[in-house]
């Protein structure tokens, strides 16, 4: 074994894995190589593993129907999406009545715990990855926050890969209405580290003995650094070598061409 590998072999001794979703484990429809195997050594092995993602673009049931169509064979248990901080937050500020730019699968699900969406009077905006989006609703949104109302987001990734290359996303919207009302959202979702750190205390677990798999600096490896977790970066996704190598905010403790690479470590 080659000192990049007796390096990376430490990670297979960590007890609690989460994978972002997005350029880490699949690209659109389409699962890297590997990921089914890796899960497969993870459940033998009895490892604690979980899904993170910031797309906010689909439910948590239609999340779970869309993996367990690609074979991953979870349960819900293993997903932490950054619509539930969200919906956390919205519960305990006790917010019923908001204005949610979504898709009609992330409304559904909002529905289904409670809120009233509206665009009359909301009490707070949502802003999600909204693939639905019109012109229409950015203009109502701009509105109602020049009317100072509540802002909040569920994450403000800049743009979404897929296997065509890459789409606006959150941030791209929370930019465009930025230029229109100068104000910008609190965000819930990552790279805040309590979507790390509410699941090992649960299962209470030292952060030092779990690790973060993900593609983006910003948003997972600030996440990992910051809730005191193993980082360790995909090239398969958004960042590359050349720009993890001139980041002077946030370094990654491994880096790894793709989930492939860990799962020969593990085999």
């Amino acid at each position: 074994m080659n000192k990049k590998n007796e390096k990376l072999a430490q990670l297979a001794n960590k007890l609690v894995f989460f994978f972002d979703l997005d350029g880490t484990i699949y690209l659109g429809n389409q699962l890297f190589d590997g990921v089914l195997e890796l899960i497969r050594i993870l459940k033998k092995s009895e490892k604690s593993f979980y899904f993170l993602s910031n797309n906010s673009s689909k439910s948590t049931n239609d999340y779970l129907r869309k993996l367990n169509e690609l074979n991953l064979n979870i349960t819900r248990e293993n997903i932490i999406l950054s619509q539930h901080p969200t919906i956390d937050y919205l519960n305990k500020n006790q917010y019923h009545e908001i204005f949610l730019l979504g898709t009609e699968s992330l409304k559904k699900e909002f529905r289904s715990e409670g809120f009233i969406l509206t665009e009359d009077n909301p009490e707070v905006i949502v802003l999600a990855f909204d693939k639905d989006l019109t012109y229409d609703r950015l203009k109502t949104a701009s509105l109602l926050l020049q009317e100072g109302i509540p802002y909040i987001a569920t994450h403000l990734d800049d743009r979404c890969p897929t296997e065509n290359g890459y789409i606006p996303d959150a941030g791209g919207i929370a930019s465009l209405l930025y230029k229109a009302t100068e104000r910008m959202p609190i965000v819930l979702g990552k790279p805040n580290k309590e979507m790390l750190t509410f699941k090992l205390e649960e299962l209470g677990i030292d952060p030092k003995d779990a690790v973060i798999f993900g593609d983006r600096l910003y948003t997972d490896i600030k996440m990992g650094i910051d809730a005191g977790v193993t980082t360790c970066c995909v090239l398969s996704g958004e960042i590359s070598l050349e720009l993890i190598e001139k980041s002077k905010d946030f370094q990654p403790d491994y880096i790894i061409d793709g989930i492939w690479d860990f799962l020969e470590i593990l085999k």
